[in-house]
C-alpha cells in the first residue's frame, strides 16, 4: 500500500500537491476570500502543466460532460429564457477541475485522500482544543463576523462546541471524512495494520464533529463493513447487535441526533404551501415544487430562475441574505434536472465500481446522504469522483 507515490517529473510528490488542492477548493474558506474565478485558473494551469498525462479515456468522458452541460444551460436558455452565463461557464470549471485533479490522481487517490485527511483531521483536534475548548484565538482572516479561518483550521462562533476541520461547517468536515472512509472500506484491515493512529484521529475528528448526518453515515459504512469483509460468521452478527445497541444508545442520548432529526423532520411536514425552509426535509418538500416545475432542465443556477415563483427570497439575496439551503440533493435536482442528478449518480457509481466493485454501493449510498445535506455538487472533490480510475500517471 504506497502512501508516497511520486511523480517523476522533478521527483515532487505530485499526486499530494493536487489532493491538497482539491481538498482546499471542496470548502475552505480561505478560497472565498479570494477572486472568485481562482479555481478556473488553477485548473487551466495544471492542464497545461500536465497536459502529456491525458489520455484519450480524459477527453472523451470530459469532452461529453461539458457537451452536455452546454446542451443543458442553452436548454435553460430557451426553457427560462435566462441563464446567467459567467455563472454557467464557471459550475462547467467546477467539473473540470475536479476531473483534471482526480484523472492525474489516478488509483492511489483514495489512499492519499485518507493521509492527507488524517492529518487534516490530526490538526483539527489541535485546533479544536486550544481554539474552541481553550478559547485562545490568535488573529486569523475573518471569514464573517463570526466566523473565522486559520487557513487548515476553521472557526465557527454559531458551533464553537464542534469541529469544522479547515471546512465552512461541522457537517462538511464530516462529509470529507465519511467519504474518504468509504472510498478505502476495502482496505481498513491493512490501514489499521499500519496506521492505527491515523484511523483513530479520524474517528475522534469526526466524533468531534457532532454531525448528524456524519454519524448515521459512519453507522451505515460500519454495517457495511461488518456484511461484506468480515467473513466469521458469529463475530460479524455479534458485531451487528453491538453496533445496534450502540447506536440506539447515542441516538436517544443526543440532541443533535434525536431531537434534531425529529424537529427538522416535524418541520417540514408542517411547512405551509410554497414556505421555506432552510433544513434538510424543509428544503426538500420546498424544491419539490421546482422540481415539478421544469424536470428535465431543472431552473437553473441564478435566484431569479431558481427562485422565480418566490420573489421574497430573490430579494432577500440581492440584499446579501443567505438561505443556508440545507438539501444539496433537492437543489441541484431543481436547479440542474431529474436527468442530471441521476446522470451524475450513475457516473460516479460506475467509475467508482471499475475501480473497486465491493467499494462502489457505499460510495454511492454515502455521497446521496452527503449531497441531502450539503451542497457538493459545487465543490471539485464530488465532481472529480467520475473521474477515479485504476491507473496512475
Amino acid at each position: 500500500m504506497a502512501f508516497n507515490t511520486k511523480s517523476k517529473l522533478y521527483n515532487i510528490p505530485w499526486n499530494y500537491i493536487l489532493t491538497w488542492v482539491l481538498l482546499f477548493f471542496s470548502g475552505n474558506p480561505i478560497t472565498r476570500l479570494g477572486n472568485q474565478y481562482l479555481p478556473i485558473l488553477i485548473s487551466i494551469v495544471v492542464f497545461i502543466f500536465f497536459y502529456r498525462k491525458f489520455k484519450k479515456d480524459f477527453y472523451l468522458l470530459i469532452g461529453s460532460i461539458i457537451a452536455a452541460l452546454c446542451f443543458l444551460f442553452f436548454s435553460q436558455q430557451i426553457v427560462l429564457a435566462f441563464v446567467s452565463w459567467p455563472g454557467a461557464i464557471n459550475y462547467i470549471m467546477v467539473f473540470f477541475l475536479g476531473a483534471v485533479l482526480v484523472y492525474l490522481i489516478g488509483k492511489d487517490f483514495p489512499l492519499i485522500l485518507f493521509d492527507i485527511v488524517s492529518y487534516i483531521c490530526v490538526i483539527s483536534l489541535v485546533g479544536y482544543l486550544v481554539i474552541n475548548i481553550a478559547g485562545f484565538r490568535p488573529r486569523a482572516f475573518v471569514w464573517s463576523s463570526e466566523r473565522f479561518t486559520y487557513i487548515f483550521y476553521t472557526y465557527v462562533k454559531q458551533h464553537a462546541a464542534r469541529n469544522c476541520g479547515m471546512f465552512w461547517e461541522p457537517g462538511a468536515f464530516a462529509g470529507i471524512i465519511t467519504l474518504t472512509v468509504a472510498l478505502n472500506i476495502h482496505e481498513y484491515s491493512r490501514i489499521w495494520n499500519r496506521h492505527k493512529f491515523k484511523i483513530i484521529a479520524i474517528f475522534l475528528a469526526l466524533l468531534t464533529t457532532q454531525s448528524t448526518t456524519g454519524y448515521l453515515v459512519l453507522f451505515l459504512i460500519g454495517l457495511y463493513y461488518l456484511i461484506f469483509f468480515v467473513e466469521s460468521f458469529v463475530l460479524k452478527y455479534s458485531l451487528i447487535a453491538f453496533m445496534f445497541f450502540v447506536g440506539i444508545i447515542v441516538y436517544q442520548s443526543t440532541d443533535f441526533l434525536k431531537d434534531k432529526i425529529e424537529s427538522q423532520s416535524e418541520t417540514g411536514m408542517a411547512l405551509d404551501k410554497g414556505e421555506f425552509s432552510a433544513g434538510r426535509f424543509g428544503a426538500f418538500i420546498f424544491d419539490l415544487h421546482y422540481i415539478k416545475k421544469h424536470p428535465i432542465v431543472g431552473n437553473g443556477l441564478h435566484e431569479s430562475t431558481r427562485y422565480a415563483d418566490h420573489p421574497q427570497l430573490i430579494q432577500l439575496m440581492k440584499f446579501g441574505y443567505e438561505l443556508a439551503h440545507g438539501n444539496g440533493l433537492s437543489n441541484y435536482t431543481a436547479s440542474m434536472g431529474v436527468p442530471f442528478m441521476i446522470t451524475y449518480l450513475c457516473l460516479v457509481y460506475f467509475a467508482v465500481y471499475n475501480y473497486n466493485k465491493k467499494v462502489a454501493f457505499i460510495v454511492i449510498a454515502v455521497v446521496i446522504l452527503s449531497l441531502f445535506s450539503e451542497q457538493w455538487l459545487r465543490y471539485p472533490l464530488f465532481t472529480g469522483l467520475i473521474f477515479l480510475r485504476k491507473k496512475s500517471i
